[in-house]
């Protein structure tokens, strides 16, 4: 019957379904130990386990067939950086003994090595309304509100417009400059949840009836 092909793997709280055929995907591994063995899960068909539910996202995509690798930014654990999250990862792999996708993680956590200098940039970008009078502070509070998106960008296209004139850190001196800095940092503090290594910005600002509506643009290294 088809609800005896489900298995359920509870962490931390949240439970996930998976398939015999997930399960059995990169075989042996942990489940089909659990799920298979002379364990009380294979009576059950019920797993717990004290591991990342987040991560877990993740694994189920591997064990149905899908590439998960390299790691989007929508899938990536909001207190994880993407080096984080893919050495994390590997981990729960290893756990899962999931080997394929250890040795998928591997590859590419070795990849930057053969690539010596070369940096990866990423852009943060949002709009948002607010009113012309204020701080520049109260406007970024705004931004961090709204809908954000990110998207990686290379070198050569941060040598094209509008980021061949954009705003950099070292650009703004004295309290008021590096206050602005701190704002725009602040905002990419609170989008990626870690430390940001912030290369520059680029705002667009157009007047509305009663307000203004901006385009923010932010520059990190990752």
């Amino acid at each position: 019957m088809e609800h005896e092909d489900k298995y359920t793997v509870t962490i931390r709280g949240s439970e996930f379904q998976l398939t015999k055929a997930q399960i059995e995907f990169d075989g042996p591994n942990h489940f089909t130990t659990c799920f298979s063995g002379n364990f009380k899960e294979s009576q059950t068909r019920h797993l717990k386990l004290s591991r990342d539910p987040d991560l877990f996202l993740i694994i189920c995509d591997y064990l149905s067939g899908y590439k998960v690798l390299p790691l989007s930014d929508q899938v990536i654990p909001a207190r994880m950086s993407p080096e984080l999250a893919l050495a994390n990862l590997k981990i729960d792999a290893a756990f899962y003994q999931l080997d394929g996708l250890v040795e998928q993680c591997a590859a590419l956590t070795t990849r930057p090595n053969q690539n010596t200098g070369e940096k990866r940039y990423l852009i943060l970008g949002c709009e948002y309304k607010h009113s012309s009078r204020g701080r520049f502070e109260s406007q970024i509070d705004e931004a961090v509100k709204g809908p954000t998106w990110s998207t990686p960008v290379t070198e050569a296209g941060l040598s094209q417009k509008p980021f061949d004139e954009m705003e950099r850190p070292e650009d703004h001196i004295g309290y008021d400059g590096l206050r602005t800095v701190s704002a725009i940092g602040s905002f990419a503090r609170a989008v990626r949840g870690v430390e940001p290594q912030l290369v520059g910005w680029h705002i667009e600002t157009t007047s509305l009836s009663f307000m203004l509506s901006s385009r923010l643009m932010v520059v990190l290294v990752v």
